[in-house]
């Protein structure tokens, strides 16, 4: 039996939200034989680029360089694109790129020198990643809110119809890279049409409803590995949490052999939430950080109560 080798010389590895979407259709518009990898976690991405032994170039985008990821950058030519908060400003293991404040989109978008008709999408990106640019501004404006709020709705909810399916994924961006806005892409907009019929947001919001639990100023939620919010997982607890006015969001969905966890901040002036699950995981495992109000963490399964005592004090000071 033969085994197959994708020998395309560029690899791209990004999320597969609509902040990896974006990216990967600016990146196939500036190399359309790019090879792309949609992963959930900084450990998937140092998985994924671990198992790489042919490509010639390696782009790392939306995934904060640990010390586990740049472990797996010796000896192959990776470049890193992100805009979490890093501690790392140079590595001899790879190149970094880091820009605060807009979406890692944006800042690929600033680093590859995308022509300007990518501006829609890259706004599109900041706004669903709770980012109030320049770029998004000038674009709201000029194509007017209702517009792109919608192309953002279509292009959110569509890939959240089937969160596994990583070749729509990849033909979803293509189609995006030859300049087209979320709408006016069939393959999208009939994904977003099934996620919209089937109500699937007002009942992730309301499953939120039923379930969150209220721990002082901090708006909780605990999913079992059967349990789903229909593909809307945290942005349906963060909705429900700043309408009943908590100041910080957690969810805990229970895995195999791990917690997921993601934390909001929800008001200026909070706590630094990346720093916090950074800290906590060093102390407890399993990998953690991101930014001030938006961090996510891998915890051993029997570590959710500290984080939740934690969690519980942070939201009092």
């Amino acid at each position: 039996m033969l085994e197959y080798k994708d020998n395309r010389e560029t690899h791209l590895i990004t999320r597969g939200n609509v902040d990896g979407l974006v990216s990967a259709s600016i990146f196939l518009h500036h190399e359309p034989l790019t090879r792309i990898s949609f992963v959930t976690s900084p450990s998937a991405a140092a998985a994924v680029l671990s198992k790489d032994q042919t490509s010639r170039n390696i782009f790392v985008v939306d995934i904060s360089p640990d010390e586990t990821l740049l472990h797996h950058c010796e000896g192959k030519e990776v470049t890193v694109v992100d805009h979490h908060p890093c501690r790392l400003s140079k590595d001899e293991r790879a190149e970094i790129f880091v820009k605060e404040g807009k979406s890692a989109a944006s800042v690929l978008s600033s680093y590859l020198g995308a022509p300007e008709s990518f501006d829609p999408l890259v706004a599109v990106a900041d706004y669903v990643e709770y980012f109030d640019t320049p770029l998004m501004d000038e674009v709201w404006t000029e194509y007017g809110t209702k517009k792109m709020t919608r192309e953002a709705k279509i292009l959110d909810y569509s890939w959240r119809a089937n969160i596994t399916d990583d070749i729509f994924r990849y033909r979803a961006a293509l189609r995006m890279s030859q300049g087209s806005l979320p709408s006016e892409v069939p393959m999208i907009y009939r994904r977003y049409l099934t996620v919209q019929n089937e109500r699937r947001w007002p009942r992730a919001v309301s499953i939120v409803d039923e379930r969150i639990q209220h721990m002082g100023d901090l708006g909780m939620l605990e999913l079992s590995r059967r349990d789903s919010l229909l593909g809307f997982g945290t942005r349906a607890l963060v909705h429900v949490a700043k309408r009943r006015g908590f100041r910080y969001a957690a969810l805990f969905h229970r895995r195999e052999n791990h917690i997921s966890v993601s934390l909001r901040g929800l008001r200026r002036g909070g706590a630094d939430l990346g720093v916090f699950a950074e800290d906590f995981t060093s102390r407890y495992g399993v990998s953690g950080g991101g930014h001030p109000t938006s961090a996510g963490a891998r915890i051993p399964l029997d570590c959710s109560l500290p984080m939740m005592r934690e969690l519980i004090a942070l939201s009092k000071t």
